[in-house]
Protein backbone atom coordinates (compact mmCIF):
# COMPACT_ATOMS: atom_id res chain seq x y z
CA UNK A 1 0.00 0.00 0.00
CA UNK A 2 1.20 3.74 -0.90
CA UNK A 3 1.80 6.35 1.55
CA UNK A 4 -0.98 7.99 -0.38
CA UNK A 5 -3.45 5.07 0.45
CA UNK A 6 -2.86 4.34 4.07
CA UNK A 7 -3.53 7.98 4.85
CA UNK A 8 -6.85 8.41 2.55
CA UNK A 9 -7.39 4.64 4.35
CA UNK A 10 -6.75 6.58 7.93
CA UNK A 11 -8.27 9.63 7.57
CA UNK A 12 -11.89 7.87 5.70
CA UNK A 13 -11.86 5.35 8.72
CA UNK A 14 -11.42 8.45 11.20
CA UNK A 15 -14.32 10.62 9.52
CA UNK A 16 -16.78 7.79 9.36
CA UNK A 17 -16.58 7.57 13.32
CA UNK A 18 -19.06 10.02 14.72
CA UNK A 19 -16.76 11.58 17.82
CA UNK A 20 -19.30 14.69 18.34
CA UNK A 21 -18.19 15.15 21.78
CA UNK A 22 -17.77 10.93 21.99
CA UNK A 23 -16.35 8.16 20.89
CA UNK A 24 -13.03 9.31 20.51
CA UNK A 25 -11.58 6.34 22.29
CA UNK A 26 -12.78 4.77 18.65
CA UNK A 27 -10.06 7.11 16.97
CA UNK A 28 -7.54 6.42 19.54
CA UNK A 29 -7.83 2.98 18.49
CA UNK A 30 -7.63 3.64 14.73
CA UNK A 31 -4.54 5.38 15.52
CA UNK A 32 -3.19 2.49 17.78
CA UNK A 33 -3.86 -0.25 15.31
CA UNK A 34 -2.57 1.95 12.50
CA UNK A 35 0.52 2.29 14.69
CA UNK A 36 0.78 -1.71 16.43
CA UNK A 37 4.36 -2.76 14.53
CA UNK A 38 5.86 0.36 15.71
CA UNK A 39 4.23 -0.23 18.94
CA UNK A 40 4.67 -3.56 19.20
CA UNK A 41 8.48 -3.11 18.58
CA UNK A 42 8.82 -0.46 21.08
CA UNK A 43 9.72 2.49 18.77
CA UNK A 44 6.39 4.18 20.19
CA UNK A 45 5.34 4.76 23.76
CA UNK A 46 1.98 4.97 24.44
CA UNK A 47 -0.39 6.35 27.17
CA UNK A 48 -4.03 6.11 26.97
CA UNK A 49 -5.39 8.92 29.98
CA UNK A 50 -9.36 8.57 30.21
CA UNK A 51 -11.34 11.47 30.25
CA UNK A 52 -14.96 9.53 30.50
CA UNK A 53 -16.45 6.03 29.29
CA UNK A 54 -15.46 5.71 25.52
CA UNK A 55 -13.38 9.33 25.92
CA UNK A 56 -9.52 8.54 26.43
CA UNK A 57 -6.81 10.70 25.36
CA UNK A 58 -4.10 8.88 23.25
CA UNK A 59 -0.37 10.12 24.13
CA UNK A 60 2.36 8.85 22.15
CA UNK A 61 6.34 9.62 22.20
CA UNK A 62 9.25 8.92 20.15
CA UNK A 63 12.95 9.93 20.22
CA UNK A 64 15.34 10.20 22.43
CA UNK A 65 13.79 9.97 26.37
CA UNK A 66 16.21 11.62 27.60
CA UNK A 67 16.17 14.89 25.05
CA UNK A 68 16.54 18.76 26.15
CA UNK A 69 14.17 19.34 23.58
CA UNK A 70 10.96 18.30 22.57
CA UNK A 71 8.44 18.77 20.11
CA UNK A 72 4.77 18.44 21.01
CA UNK A 73 2.12 17.61 18.51
CA UNK A 74 -1.39 17.88 18.85
CA UNK A 75 -4.80 16.92 17.16
CA UNK A 76 -7.78 16.88 18.71
CA UNK A 77 -10.36 13.51 17.96
CA UNK A 78 -13.64 15.01 18.13
CA UNK A 79 -15.76 17.05 15.93
CA UNK A 80 -18.60 19.38 15.88
CA UNK A 81 -22.70 18.30 15.25
CA UNK A 82 -23.54 17.76 11.64
CA UNK A 83 -26.38 19.49 11.78
CA UNK A 84 -29.15 19.03 9.18
CA UNK A 85 -27.64 15.36 7.38
CA UNK A 86 -30.33 15.95 4.78
CA UNK A 87 -28.49 19.19 3.67
CA UNK A 88 -25.42 17.67 2.76
CA UNK A 89 -24.29 16.57 -0.53
CA UNK A 90 -22.96 13.43 0.96
CA UNK A 91 -23.70 11.79 3.97
CA UNK A 92 -21.64 13.68 6.50
CA UNK A 93 -20.05 10.46 8.31
CA UNK A 94 -19.24 8.66 4.59
CA UNK A 95 -16.16 10.05 3.92
CA UNK A 96 -17.30 10.16 0.16
CA UNK A 97 -14.08 11.08 -2.08
CA UNK A 98 -14.75 13.09 -4.88
CA UNK A 99 -12.58 15.20 -7.15
CA UNK A 100 -9.69 14.98 -5.05
CA UNK A 101 -11.68 15.70 -1.95
CA UNK A 102 -12.86 13.85 1.02
CA UNK A 103 -15.92 14.99 2.31
CA UNK A 104 -17.40 14.70 5.93
CA UNK A 105 -17.85 16.00 9.34
CA UNK A 106 -14.27 16.48 10.51
CA UNK A 107 -12.29 16.49 7.48
CA UNK A 108 -11.13 19.65 8.21
CA UNK A 109 -11.49 20.35 11.51
CA UNK A 110 -9.24 18.69 12.20
CA UNK A 111 -8.97 14.60 11.57
CA UNK A 112 -7.21 15.37 8.20
CA UNK A 113 -4.37 17.02 10.36
CA UNK A 114 -4.41 14.46 12.92
CA UNK A 115 -4.21 11.99 10.22
CA UNK A 116 -1.30 13.16 8.74
CA UNK A 117 0.69 14.18 11.92
CA UNK A 118 0.46 10.27 12.56
CA UNK A 119 1.52 8.92 9.51
CA UNK A 120 4.51 11.19 9.67
CA UNK A 121 4.87 10.05 12.90
CA UNK A 122 4.77 6.44 12.39
CA UNK A 123 7.53 7.64 8.95
CA UNK A 124 9.82 9.05 12.14
CA UNK A 125 9.60 6.52 14.78
CA UNK A 126 12.09 4.44 12.65
CA UNK A 127 14.64 7.41 12.44
CA UNK A 128 17.08 8.14 14.92
CA UNK A 129 16.09 11.06 16.73
CA UNK A 130 17.99 13.48 19.53
CA UNK A 131 15.18 15.37 20.38
CA UNK A 132 12.03 14.12 21.48
CA UNK A 133 8.29 14.47 19.58
CA UNK A 134 4.92 13.69 22.01
CA UNK A 135 2.21 13.38 20.05
CA UNK A 136 -1.15 14.49 22.08
CA UNK A 137 -4.36 13.35 20.73
CA UNK A 138 -7.28 14.74 22.52
CA UNK A 139 -10.78 14.37 23.60
CA UNK A 140 -13.71 17.49 23.72
CA UNK A 141 -11.46 20.00 21.98
CA UNK A 142 -14.72 21.87 20.55
CA UNK A 143 -16.64 21.99 23.86
CA UNK A 144 -14.24 22.95 26.18
CA UNK A 145 -10.76 21.70 25.15
CA UNK A 146 -11.30 18.89 27.63
CA UNK A 147 -9.05 16.87 26.88
CA UNK A 148 -5.85 19.45 26.68
CA UNK A 149 -7.45 20.80 30.30
CA UNK A 150 -6.96 17.30 31.43
CA UNK A 151 -3.51 16.58 29.88
CA UNK A 152 -1.73 20.09 30.91
CA UNK A 153 -3.23 19.42 34.46
CA UNK A 154 -1.39 16.75 34.63
CA UNK A 155 2.18 17.78 32.95
CA UNK A 156 2.08 16.59 30.08
CA UNK A 157 3.33 20.27 28.42
CA UNK A 158 5.66 20.78 31.11
CA UNK A 159 8.85 19.90 29.02
CA UNK A 160 7.60 20.85 25.82
CA UNK A 161 9.85 23.08 24.19
CA UNK A 162 8.01 23.50 20.51
CA UNK A 163 3.93 22.71 20.28
CA UNK A 164 2.64 21.86 16.41
CA UNK A 165 -1.14 22.14 16.73
CA UNK A 166 -2.41 20.67 13.29
CA UNK A 167 -5.41 22.58 12.83
CA UNK A 168 -6.26 23.43 9.58
CA UNK A 169 -4.79 26.93 8.38
CA UNK A 170 -5.38 27.31 4.78
CA UNK A 171 -1.55 27.24 4.02
CA UNK A 172 -1.08 29.76 6.75
CA UNK A 173 1.18 29.18 9.50
CA UNK A 174 -0.23 30.61 12.54
CA UNK A 175 1.97 31.55 15.33
CA UNK A 176 -0.64 33.13 17.97
CA UNK A 177 -4.11 32.83 18.63
CA UNK A 178 -6.95 34.46 20.63
CA UNK A 179 -7.82 34.47 23.99
CA UNK A 180 -11.42 33.08 24.97
CA UNK A 181 -14.14 33.91 27.68
CA UNK A 182 -18.04 32.85 27.62
CA UNK A 183 -20.27 34.37 30.14
CA UNK A 184 -23.79 34.02 31.09
CA UNK A 185 -25.61 37.09 33.03
CA UNK A 186 -28.65 36.28 34.47
CA UNK A 187 -31.39 38.95 35.81
CA UNK A 188 -33.62 37.81 38.71
CA UNK A 189 -37.32 39.74 39.00
CA UNK A 190 -40.69 39.45 39.95
CA UNK A 191 -43.73 38.36 37.86
CA UNK A 192 -46.58 40.63 37.71
CA UNK A 193 -49.50 41.52 34.83
CA UNK A 194 -48.10 43.44 32.17
CA UNK A 195 -50.72 46.20 33.05
CA UNK A 196 -49.55 46.56 36.89
CA UNK A 197 -45.54 46.52 36.01
CA UNK A 198 -45.54 48.26 39.64
CA UNK A 199 -46.13 44.96 41.20
CA UNK A 200 -43.63 43.27 39.69
CA UNK A 201 -39.58 43.95 38.65
CA UNK A 202 -38.76 43.07 34.49
CA UNK A 203 -35.82 41.38 34.27
CA UNK A 204 -35.45 42.04 30.93
CA UNK A 205 -34.93 45.63 31.77
CA UNK A 206 -32.09 44.71 34.23
CA UNK A 207 -30.67 42.73 31.33
CA UNK A 208 -30.87 45.80 29.27
CA UNK A 209 -28.98 47.74 32.06
CA UNK A 210 -25.73 45.33 32.23
CA UNK A 211 -25.69 45.44 28.36
CA UNK A 212 -25.67 48.99 28.23
CA UNK A 213 -22.71 48.57 31.14
CA UNK A 214 -20.79 45.58 29.69
CA UNK A 215 -20.54 46.90 26.32
CA UNK A 216 -19.26 50.52 27.84
CA UNK A 217 -16.97 48.67 30.34
CA UNK A 218 -14.95 46.70 27.58
CA UNK A 219 -15.14 49.24 24.47
CA UNK A 220 -11.38 50.60 25.67
CA UNK A 221 -10.02 46.90 26.03
CA UNK A 222 -11.42 46.67 22.41
CA UNK A 223 -10.02 49.61 21.35
CA UNK A 224 -6.28 48.17 21.87
CA UNK A 225 -4.30 47.28 19.21
CA UNK A 226 -2.18 44.17 20.53
CA UNK A 227 0.52 44.05 17.78
CA UNK A 228 0.37 40.15 17.18
CA UNK A 229 -3.37 39.58 17.75
CA UNK A 230 -5.23 42.70 16.90
CA UNK A 231 -7.97 43.92 18.60
CA UNK A 232 -10.42 41.66 21.34
CA UNK A 233 -13.83 41.73 20.67
CA UNK A 234 -17.08 41.12 22.76
CA UNK A 235 -20.45 40.11 21.94
CA UNK A 236 -23.61 39.78 23.41
CA UNK A 237 -24.88 36.16 21.23
CA UNK A 238 -27.67 34.73 23.51
CA UNK A 239 -30.27 36.52 24.92
CA UNK A 240 -33.69 34.86 26.63
CA UNK A 241 -36.56 35.87 28.71
CA UNK A 242 -40.06 36.10 29.24
CA UNK A 243 -42.94 33.43 28.83
CA UNK A 244 -45.86 35.33 28.16
CA UNK A 245 -46.60 38.80 26.25
CA UNK A 246 -49.24 39.91 29.07
CA UNK A 247 -46.52 39.04 31.73
CA UNK A 248 -43.64 40.77 33.72
CA UNK A 249 -40.49 38.49 33.21
CA UNK A 250 -39.04 37.24 36.21
CA UNK A 251 -36.25 35.97 34.96
CA UNK A 252 -33.82 36.45 31.75
CA UNK A 253 -30.35 35.87 30.80
CA UNK A 254 -27.60 36.50 28.40
CA UNK A 255 -24.93 34.95 26.86
CA UNK A 256 -21.46 36.66 25.94
CA UNK A 257 -18.63 35.48 23.77
CA UNK A 258 -14.87 37.70 24.12
CA UNK A 259 -11.91 36.73 22.13
CA UNK A 260 -9.42 38.58 24.17
CA UNK A 261 -5.68 39.42 23.34
CA UNK A 262 -2.38 39.79 25.12
CA UNK A 263 -2.60 43.41 26.26
CA UNK A 264 -6.21 42.76 26.64
CA UNK A 265 -6.39 39.71 28.85
CA UNK A 266 -9.22 37.62 30.57
CA UNK A 267 -8.02 39.33 33.89
CA UNK A 268 -9.05 42.64 32.54
CA UNK A 269 -11.83 41.70 31.01
CA UNK A 270 -13.40 39.83 33.50
CA UNK A 271 -12.98 42.79 35.78
CA UNK A 272 -15.19 44.92 33.72
CA UNK A 273 -17.54 42.77 33.69
CA UNK A 274 -18.15 42.35 37.28
CA UNK A 275 -18.07 45.82 37.58
CA UNK A 276 -20.53 46.29 34.77
CA UNK A 277 -22.75 43.58 36.82
CA UNK A 278 -22.32 46.15 39.58
CA UNK A 279 -24.70 48.84 37.49
CA UNK A 280 -28.01 50.46 38.45
CA UNK A 281 -30.74 48.31 38.17
CA UNK A 282 -34.84 48.80 37.91
CA UNK A 283 -35.95 48.45 41.84
CA UNK A 284 -36.68 44.89 42.59
CA UNK A 285 -33.81 43.46 39.93
CA UNK A 286 -30.74 41.17 40.74
CA UNK A 287 -28.11 40.56 38.62
CA UNK A 288 -26.03 37.45 38.73
CA UNK A 289 -22.86 36.82 37.07
CA UNK A 290 -21.29 33.84 35.41
CA UNK A 291 -17.88 33.14 34.16
CA UNK A 292 -18.48 29.59 32.46
CA UNK A 293 -15.39 29.36 30.64
CA UNK A 294 -12.06 30.91 29.88
CA UNK A 295 -8.91 30.17 27.98
CA UNK A 296 -5.94 32.64 27.29
CA UNK A 297 -4.09 34.04 24.51
CA UNK A 298 -1.12 32.25 23.28
CA UNK A 299 1.56 34.17 21.19
CA UNK A 300 4.79 33.11 20.19
CA UNK A 301 6.90 35.31 17.88
CA UNK A 302 6.05 35.43 14.83
CA UNK A 303 9.61 34.10 13.44
CA UNK A 304 9.98 31.52 15.98
CA UNK A 305 12.42 28.74 15.44
CA UNK A 306 9.02 26.31 14.74
CA UNK A 307 7.57 28.91 12.33
CA UNK A 308 11.19 28.87 10.06
CA UNK A 309 10.88 25.20 10.61
CA UNK A 310 7.59 24.69 8.93
CA UNK A 311 7.91 27.36 6.17
CA UNK A 312 11.21 25.90 5.47
CA UNK A 313 9.38 22.50 5.10
CA UNK A 314 6.52 23.94 2.96
CA UNK A 315 9.64 24.70 0.62
CA UNK A 316 10.65 21.71 0.35
CA UNK A 317 8.33 20.53 -0.16
CA UNK A 318 7.44 22.56 -3.74
CA UNK A 319 5.13 24.71 -1.77
CA UNK A 320 5.37 28.14 -0.92
CA UNK A 321 6.69 29.15 2.55
CA UNK A 322 3.06 30.17 4.11
CA UNK A 323 2.19 33.14 5.31
CA UNK A 324 2.99 34.01 9.03
CA UNK A 325 -0.61 35.06 10.78
CA UNK A 326 -3.05 34.61 13.66
CA UNK A 327 -6.33 32.92 15.04
CA UNK A 328 -9.36 34.64 15.61
CA UNK A 329 -10.67 31.54 17.58
CA UNK A 330 -9.46 29.07 19.81
CA UNK A 331 -6.99 25.73 19.59
CA UNK A 332 -5.55 23.02 22.30
CA UNK A 333 -2.76 25.69 22.24
CA UNK A 334 -3.21 28.35 24.94
CA UNK A 335 -3.15 24.73 27.45
CA UNK A 336 -0.19 24.11 26.60
CA UNK A 337 1.74 27.10 25.70
CA UNK A 338 4.33 28.44 28.43
CA UNK A 339 6.82 31.71 27.97
CA UNK A 340 9.61 30.54 25.53
CA UNK A 341 7.28 27.66 23.95
CA UNK A 342 7.80 27.61 19.95
CA UNK A 343 4.14 28.09 18.73
CA UNK A 344 3.14 26.96 15.34
CA UNK A 345 -0.67 26.17 14.12
CA UNK A 346 -0.82 24.79 10.42
CA UNK A 347 -2.50 21.72 9.18
CA UNK A 348 -4.36 20.54 5.73
CA UNK A 349 -7.70 21.93 5.34
CA UNK A 350 -9.25 25.22 4.54
CA UNK A 351 -12.68 27.22 5.37
CA UNK A 352 -15.34 24.58 5.80
CA UNK A 353 -14.92 23.52 9.01
CA UNK A 354 -18.41 23.53 10.72
CA UNK A 355 -19.96 23.85 8.01
CA UNK A 356 -22.16 21.46 5.84
CA UNK A 357 -20.43 19.65 3.20
CA UNK A 358 -17.24 20.29 4.79
CA UNK A 359 -13.53 18.61 3.28
CA UNK A 360 -10.35 18.64 2.26
CA UNK A 361 -8.36 18.21 -0.53
CA UNK A 362 -6.51 15.30 -0.47
CA UNK A 363 -3.03 16.69 -1.81
CA UNK A 364 -3.09 19.25 0.68
CA UNK A 365 -3.44 16.15 3.44
CA UNK A 366 -0.65 14.06 1.57
CA UNK A 367 1.57 17.92 1.60
CA UNK A 368 1.13 18.52 4.86
CA UNK A 369 2.39 14.55 5.92
CA UNK A 370 5.83 15.71 3.55
CA UNK A 371 5.73 19.06 5.89
CA UNK A 372 5.33 17.19 9.17
CA UNK A 373 7.71 14.24 8.83
CA UNK A 374 10.50 16.95 7.79
CA UNK A 375 9.60 18.85 11.02
CA UNK A 376 9.85 16.16 13.24
CA UNK A 377 13.28 14.74 11.94
CA UNK A 378 14.64 18.82 12.04
CA UNK A 379 13.47 19.74 15.39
Amino acid sequence: MTEEEQVVDLLSAMVKIPSVAAKEGQVADLIETFLAPELKAGLIKRERISYAPGRDNLVLTIGNPNAQRWLGVDGHMDVVDPGNVNKWQFPPFSAHVEDGKLYGRGATDMKSGLAAAVVAFKQAAHEKLDHGIQLMATVGEEVDNDGARQLSAAGYGDRLTGLLVAEPGNSNVDAAERGIIDYTLTAHGKAAHSSRPDLGANAIHGLFAFANAALTATAPLQAKEDPILGHATHNIDIIHGGNQINSIPESAYLRGNIRTTMIADNDAFIAALKQAAKTTVPKGVRLSLSIDSVLGAAAASPDNDLIQLVQTARQRAGLNRGQVAYRTGITDAALFYHDGLDLAIYGPGNETSHETDEYVTLKDVFDSVKVFKDVFMNY
